[in-house]
C-alpha cells in the first residue's frame, strides 16, 4: 500500500532530556534552591511521567554537580559555595578564552557583533560575571572547536545555577583593570589578547578577593518543596 503523507515534524524529544530540562530549570531559576530535598514521586507527579526518566535526570544532574545523590539517604539540590563557583568560572573562563582567541579565523562581521555584545556587559552597571559567560558563551559555535562547545554545557549549567545565589559583579573596583584589558583588547579586535584577557578576569586569584562581599546562600530546610506545573 502506499505510504500515507504526514505532516512534516520537528525531532523527537525524548522524555529523559525534557525531564532533564525542567528540573534543571527549576534548579537553575532558583525554585529548587541549593539543599533542597529532591523526591522522585513529588518530581514525576509534578511532571506527569514515570519514574524512570527522573531517575535517569536526576542521575544526569548529579554528573554535572547539580544534585547529590546519597543512595538509601538522600537526593538533594547541591550546595553552592564560593570554592564552586570559582572552580566553575575559572575552568568556564579558559574555554570560552580559547573560543575568544579563535574569532580571528570566523566571519568578521559575526566576530565584531560578538565583541560588542561583550562591551555593552561590561559597560552596563550591574553586570555580573555569569552576565560576562553568557556574551563570551556566543563565540563558542564559531569556534570551530566542537569539544569546547561539548565541554562546556555542564559548567554553563553549573555556574548558571551558582551564580544565581553567589553573584560576582564586574563593576567592582577590583576588576576595574582586567575589565579594562578586555575592552580594549576587544574594541581593538586583538582576540589573542582579549582571549587572554577573559581567563585572567575570570581567574581564581583575580575573583577570590570579590567572595567577601558577597553572603553565602542558606540552605533550605528538608522537607517536601511541591513545585507547581
Amino acid at each position: 500500500m502506499p505510504v500515507p503523507e504526514r505532516p512534516t515534524r520537528g525531532p523527537r524529544r525524548l522524555l529523559r532530556d525534557l525531564t532533564f530540562e525542567s528540573v534543571l530549570g527549576a534548579i537553575v531559576d532558583g525554585t529548587l534552591r541549593p539543599g533542597e530535598r529532591l523526591f522522585e514521586d513529588d518530581i514525576a507527579t509534578w511532571l506527569g511521567v514515570s519514574k524512570t526518566p527522573v531517575k535517569e535526570a536526576l542521575a544526569r544532574l548529579a554528573n554535572q554537580g547539580l544534585v547529590e545523590i546519597e543512595a538509601n539517604r538522600f537526593t538533594r539540590v547541591a550546595p553552592a559555595t564560593a570554592a564552586d563557583l570559582l572552580d566553575s568560572l575559572e575552568l568556564l573562563g579558559l574555554l570560552h578564552g580559547v573560543a575568544v582567541r579563535s574569532a580571528g579565523d570566523a566571519d568578521p562581521g559575526e566576530v565584531s557583533h560578538l565583541a560588542g555584545t561583550v562591551v555593552r556587559v561590561l559597560d552596563r552597571p550591574g553586570a555580573t560575571c555569569s552576565d560576562l559567560l553568557a556574551a563570551t558563551g556566543a563565540f563558542l559555535p564559531v569556534s570551530g572547536n566542537p569539544l569546547a562547545r561539548q565541554a562546556s554545557e555542564p559548567l554553563q549549567n553549573r555556574t548558571a545555577f551558582l551564580s544565581r545565589h553567589l553573584a560576582l559583579p564586574l563593576d567592582d573596583p577590583s576588576l576595574a583593570a582586567p575589565v579594562a584589558e578586555l575592552r580594549r583588547a576587544l574594541d581593538q579586535r586583538e582576540w589573542c589578547a582579549a582571549g587572554d584577557a577573559v581567563v585572567a578576569l575570570l581567574g581564581r586569584h583575580t575573583l577570590e578577593p570579590l567572595l567577601g562581599s558577597v553572603p553565602a546562600p542558606e540552605l533550605v530546610a528538608t522537607g517536601r518543596h511541591r513545585t507547581s506545573r
